[in-house]
């Protein structure tokens, strides 16, 4: 099962804070129409990218997609002998999205961020700005969402690009066939958000050699340019306010709570449906740096938690649970919580991923393994495919000190930019999305 459904009391808190922090608000007052009539203005207004990348857009801001269908979850069985630990009850098939127009479309896959699925407020942002724009589209897990990992997975060791690409586009092509009993397909395209990016780069590579969906245009939204480099960010950004790790953990979160239940000047239980909450405490109590980037920070930690603990037990690696012992629905957990909420996306990288592959092929190195998650790896693929198109802003906290020139410069003409928006912060700006749209049909 997804630990997030057995941690302590500690870990619940996290889950309640970071769905405060990260949950979408409705949108309000801009149409879909209004985006596309007259090129909207880019008016980012929060010049913190930390700021930005918890909050996202205020709602004042965000446009009304109230009117439009919901996505509507599919099921698929790609391993139908596959073995699936008993602990895994609820698994019975990958589950995807899909939200297609009634009349022949362009239909565009989107392949989520790190440890995200369908449903998560990106891939539905995403989803709403392509649909109202005349695209059908189908939403895909990341590779490292358990989910995933048990039901379509290749090797149950996620995070290598060329391999998730290959587990991906399987996928993809037994998606399409289901689609193509319900709409006209006219063309397909590719978008993936964070490292979904990558995966969208490296499937529309492996595309391009197998010739199956023929993508017309693929769009990398803030992408890493080194996964390597923002593994390591991604892991420091969770001790800027503990010090001592995730020990610390329940006294932040307790810290936290506390501030942002302060900003509702109640004695009601704090609501954090509220969708200026975060808002309200960043501009009246000034949340800092070191407490945002601890609040992103905790948030990977647990889709790490997630990926890792999955992994290990498909893959039966012993890393945290007894490779000889049968994970089923009675299994005590809290024995290898303690070890899954304490190991980075480097250990992982370090101790399981780079080990496997080079147990696999002892030829292969370290350093090649973290070659290819840099995307200046395919540099001469990017340079001949003027279909490919990068997303970014300038202070994404992904992005080492240099990284956003190297990206800047490999994709060339290319590139749309903005100055401000922190990681995926900005997405759902008006501007932004009339620019995304823009790259599609041009």
């Amino acid at each position: 099962m997804h630990l997030k459904h057995s941690l302590p009391y500690i870990t619940s808190l996290c889950l309640l804070l970071v769905a405060a922090c990260t949950a979408p608000p409705q949108p309000k007052l801009l149409t879909p129409q209004q985006i596309y009539s007259s090129p909207p203005a880019y008016n980012y207004p929060i010049n913190n990218p930390y700021a930005a990348t918890v909050i996202g857009v205020p709602p004042g801001m965000k446009v009304d997609y109230s009117a439009l269908p919901t996505p509507i979850d599919k099921t698929l069985v790609l391993f139908k002998d596959r073995f699936i630990p008993e602990g895994f009850w609820y698994e019975h098939g990958l589950q995807y999205s899909e939200l297609l127009q009634p009349k022949p479309a362009a239909l565009i896959y989107i392949i989520a961020g790190t440890g995200a699925d369908s449903h998560s407020g990106t891939m539905l942002t995403i989803a709403d700005m392509l649909y109202s724009a005349g695209f059908s589209v189908v939403l895909l897990p990341s590779p490292t969402h358990p989910n995933f990992i048990i039901n379509a997975s290749g090797n149950f060791l996620p995070g290598r690009p060329s391999q998730d690409a290959q587990d991906i586009y399987r996928v993809m092509k037994r998606i399409d066939q289901q689609v193509a009993l319900s709409t006209k397909v006219s063309h397909r395209m590719l978008i993936g958000y964070s490292l979904g990016a990558i995966d969208a780069l490296y499937t529309a590579k492996l595309d391009n050699e197998q010739k199956s969906l023929n993508f017309s245009k693929v769009l990398l939204i803030n992408p890493p340019l080194d996964l390597y480099s923002s593994m390591q960010t991604i892991d420091n950004l969770l001790y800027r306010s503990m010090p001592n790790g995730i020990s610390d953990a329940d006294r932040f979160i307790k810290s936290t709570v506390q501030r942002l239940s302060s900003v509702e000047q109640s004695n009601d239980a704090l609501d954090f449906t509220n969708e200026r909450l975060l808002i309200d405490a960043y501009t009246e109590y000034k949340l800092g740096d070191n407490r945002l980037a601890t609040i992103i920070g905790i948030n990977f930690r647990l889709a790490a938690v997630n990926m890792i603990f999955t992994a290990d037990v498909m893959g039966r690696d012993g890393y945290i649970f007894p490779k000889n012992q049968e994970f089923t629905t009675g299994a005590s957990l809290n024995n290898y919580l303690g070890v899954a909420l304490r190991t980075r996306f480097k250990d992982y990288f370090d101790q399981i991923y780079t080990e496997k592959y080079r147990a696999a092929d002892s030829s292969l190195t370290k350093q090649e393994l973290i070659a290819e998650g840099n995307l200046e790896f395919l540099a001469k693929y990017i340079t001949q495919h003027k279909e490919i198109g990068m997303l970014t802003n300038a202070d994404d906290i992904m992005l080492a000190p240099g990284e956003y020139d190297r990206l800047v410069r490999l994709f060339g003409k290319n590139v749309i930019t903005f100055p401000n928006g922190g990681h995926l912060g900005n997405l759902a700006l008006p501007a932004v999305t009339y620019r995304i749209v823009k790259f599609l049909k041009q």
